[in-house]
């Protein structure tokens, strides 16, 4: 063998080592060693080979140079015509890939070489060549499931029908499969685009799918499906504002009110970096503050109301909510009126979730269970899958003492929501009232391994087994809420009722200061703690609460 000839082949060999090692530079400098041992002669196997190399690097203008060199040499050269292509299409000069495809295609007629041109037809919505072309083919090419995707997309032909039978063809290529799902799912068939979103997500991971699919559990009602699909999505698409938008409604929901408002804050975020100076934020700014009002924080609620434009769709909506908001003891009567006057004389907005809760608030401050009830069933009618409104209904139950009716609707919203902690408050609420201990604790315990950060559930859990003399058992619980929001002043004074029974009067007394530090005006912990200091002998201490309590008495007689 001639020695440059041996030398040139392990040049090539280098270069391919060095390729699978992606040190595409130091491969691009072995193959211009094999290419000087051709003794002055142009390879273009050698020089196609040293484009791929450029290619890879993403250096594509010189990669070109390194084509156009081979087709000095060969003007007919598959690999480089194809190649030049794809740069000019990477590139979107789609008028110099059409020039290259058209001279690729006098070479070759190879499926994978027409679906190209076709796509770079499609850029250049040149509809009537793509037309032309696909009239020209055989049976086969014109049945081949890339062709029949590509052509659906021109509306030249009908597009469901080209879906389904490039999904005939090929059920593992996924754009047709999503943009079919997408057609059934615009079409509100949504068993069907289910199937196909579920089959897409098989052949790759599809954010878009997820979505869908999130949107169409959603909207049966499968809250936490819907939220499982909404994460994914995220997962795999962090951009994806509308996704966390629609994420924070099914939380909400399900009444899972932090997480909405981090899904919410997690949107604007998103669309604050998308658009700076323009981003459309009513919808999110009201969504946000009514989540605020429902948290109790009213100040925050309100700043986000007033950020919500005069000509904005969520105008009128956003007035009611800072309507509700303003109200006191002294106008709830005013706001009952004009607010039962819109509800009666505006059909149209008779389904306003905004307006229902708003009078549900007011019926509710006004104990007028009996219409609070009608008004919850009425929309329970219209949003016949809203867990909100269901746990409302069932609480006004509660308030009005209906025990058995509340029941009834907590077994319905357990059957429709079984995997919704508030299902398993509602139970735990009403068989406390009905002094059903053992069957609250029960549901409580579901409640808190459903929701491991609810501290509201391991407060109440506890205050369940201190009534029931389970001291110790409590303590745990009041710790885990302690832990969990260390705020609310009725943690602590259950704390020190927990160590009152348990004897420890030392830790009790320090548990009921911090409950008096944070609201000085409940006098039922300035009474707990009177009654510790006198368990203690310590009559210092009952001197000083006592005439806590006597001045906190005179300022509520003045008050009223």
């Amino acid at each position: 063998m001639d020695s440059n000839n041996e030398n040139s082949i392990n040049y090539i060999k280098q270069s391919f080592e060095l390729k699978n090692s992606k040190l595409y530079k130091e491969a691009i400098e072995m193959l211009y060693k094999a290419l000087g041992c051709e003794d002055g002669k142009k390879n273009a196997e050698i020089i196609s080979q040293i484009g791929d190399l450029y290619v890879l690097l993403k250096n594509y203008e010189r990669a070109v140079e390194e084509y156009e060199k081979v087709l000095d040499i060969d003007e007919n050269h598959t690999h480089s015509l194809n190649e030049m292509s794809k740069i000019y299409f990477l590139l979107e000069k789609y008028d110099k890939a059409f020039e290259i495809s058209q001279r690729l295609l006098k070479t070759t007629h190879e499926a994978d070489y027409f679906i190209s041109h076709l796509q770079i037809l499609y850029k250049l919505q040149y509809f009537n060549k793509m037309k032309e072309l696909y009239e020209s083919f055989d049976e086969e090419l014109k049945n081949n499931a890339q062709i029949l995707y590509i052509m659906s997309k021109t509306n030249l032909y009908p597009q469901e029908e080209f879906l389904k039978r490039a999904i005939e063809k090929d059920d593992k290529l996924p754009q047709p499969c999503f943009e079919l799902a997408v057609k059934y799912y615009e079409n509100e068939n949504y068993s069907e685009a289910k199937k196909l979103f579920k089959h897409v997500i098989e052949l790759e991971k599809n954010s878009f799918a997820y979505f869908y699919l999130g949107l169409i559990e959603h909207f049966e009602g499968h809250f936490f499906e819907a939220i499982d699909n909404y994460l994914e999505c995220i997962k795999l698409d962090k951009s994806n504002d509308k996704c966390c938008f629609e994420l924070a409604k099914a939380y909400i929901d399900i009444n899972w009110l932090d997480e909405a408002q981090i899904a919410i804050k997690s949107s604007i975020g998103i669309l604050k970096l998308k658009d700076e100076f323009s981003p459309k934020l009513d919808e999110h700014h009201f969504l946000l503050a009514w989540v605020l009002s429902k948290q109790g924080d009213e100040k925050g609620a309100l700043l986000y109301l007033d950020l919500i434009d005069n000509d904005s769709k969520m105008y009128p909506n956003a007035q009611i909510l800072k309507h509700t908001l303003n109200l006191t003891p002294d106008n709830y009567i005013q706001a009952k009126e004009i607010l039962e006057n819109y509800y009666n004389n505006n059909p149209e907005d008779a389904k306003n979730p905004i307006l229902i809760e708003s009078l549900g608030k007011i019926y509710k401050h006004l104990k007028l269970y009996k219409e609070a009830q009608n008004l919850y069933k009425v929309a329970l009618e219209a949003f016949p899958n809203s867990v909100f409104y269901a746990v409302e209904l069932i609480d006004i139950l509660i308030d009005d003492k209906n025990y058995d009716k509340a029941l009834e609707f907590a077994k319905k919203l357990e059957h429709t929501a079984p995997k919704c902690p508030s299902t398993y408050n509602s139970f735990a609420r009403i068989y406390y009232r009905l002094k059903n201990y053992d069957a609250a604790i029960e549901n409580l315990k579901i409640l808190n391994e459903m929701d491991i950060n609810n501290a509201e559930g391991f407060y109440f859990l506890g205050l369940v087994q201190n009534d029931t003399c389970q001291a110790e058992a409590a303590l745990e619980n009041f710790k885990i809420a302690l832990t969990l929001n260390p705020m609310p002043a009725k943690y602590y004074a259950q704390t020190a009722r927990a160590y009152e029974t348990m004897g420890d009067l030392e830790n009790a007394m320090l548990y009921i200061k911090e409950a008096i530090e944070i609201a000085p005006e409940e006098i039922n912990y300035k009474r707990q703690a009177k009654n510790l200091a006198q368990k203690m002998n310590d009559k210092e201490k009952m001197d000083f609460y006592n005439s806590q309590i006597l001045r906190l008495e005179q300022l509520l007689k003045q008050r009223g």
